[in-house]
């Protein structure tokens, strides 16, 4: 009798860990009845693409059919993935400024209302032999500036894979910065290496998603570069405990948890 209990007990806890198992890799959906994904990207509650998909509109992901596959975008930010840990993966552009050329500066400006920058896993990188880069930061009505310098004494200075400075320099991000905006300024107007750094260029993106190459600062083609960021978003500014009393309009349910 003790064995045959001794193996029900078993094949019970087996049949437990089997069940958990399902439940915690349930994978993220949308809301029943709506568009799931768009092109290759997942898009889950509370995310959704319009209509009643979304919790609000600061959740609406527009899904761009006339890319094949199509593309996710948040405002004029593509998406390349949401994940339910409370993070949302984004492409940014490059900001730059060239000297002495038909090209024009492109200085980026980012915004985002209920979104921030994780400020953990993304910095500022700036490139350039005679560049001051400057980065003015808001966050919670406050506004903070940062940034980094970056010289070069002699263009084979410049060492591949290293960013302290020597051509390429950066910097971290302010934690909860919901918004910003990069300039330029140049110590001696690039006069001194403009013919192989005709211009500066500053970007925000994740840690690991950019090493430096001494053949970036050369030409005009490294401005059509986009960087992965990651961007952390919450549904309400209120604490779990709060936000559980309201039962009609709590947000985590089923294969959702608060955090």
């Amino acid at each position: 009798m003790g064995s045959i209990r001794s193996l029900l007990l078993m094949q019970l806890m087996v049949l437990l860990n089997v069940i958990l198992t399902v439940k915690a890799s349930t994978p993220a959906v949308a809301k029943p009845g709506f568009r799931s994904r768009c092109g290759y990207v997942i898009i889950p509650y509370p995310f959704g693409t319009g209509g009643d998909c979304n919790i609000t509109t600061g959740f609406f992901i527009n899904c761009n059919t006339s890319f094949i596959p199509h593309k996710p975008f948040f405002g004029n930010l593509e998406v390349i993935n949401i994940s339910t840990d409370g993070q949302l993966h984004i492409l940014s552009n490059t900001s730059y400024d060239c000297y002495n050329t038909p090209w024009n500066g492109l200085f980026y400006y980012f915004w985002l209302s209920e979104f921030s920058i994780n400020n953990n896993k993304n910095k500022f990188t700036a490139i350039g032999c005679d560049t001051y880069a400057v980065v003015q930061a808001g966050f919670d009505g406050q506004r903070y500036v940062i940034g980094c310098s970056s010289f070069c004494n002699n263009i084979t200075d410049l060492s591949n894979w290293s960013c302290s400075g020597i051509g390429c320099c950066q910097t971290s991000i302010p934690k909860n910065v919901r918004s910003y905006n990069i300039s330029f300024a140049s110590y001696s107007n690039h006069t001194n290496v403009l013919l192989e750094n005709p211009c500066s260029y500053g970007f925000v993106a994740e840690i690991d998603n950019y090493t430096f190459s001494a053949s970036d600062r050369r030409g005009f083609e490294f401005q059509g570069k986009q960087f992965p960021n990651t961007l952390d978003w919450k549904i309400v500014n209120t604490s779990c405990n709060e936000a559980n009393m309201d039962v009609n309009n709590f947000a985590c349910k089923e294969y959702s948890k608060c955090v």
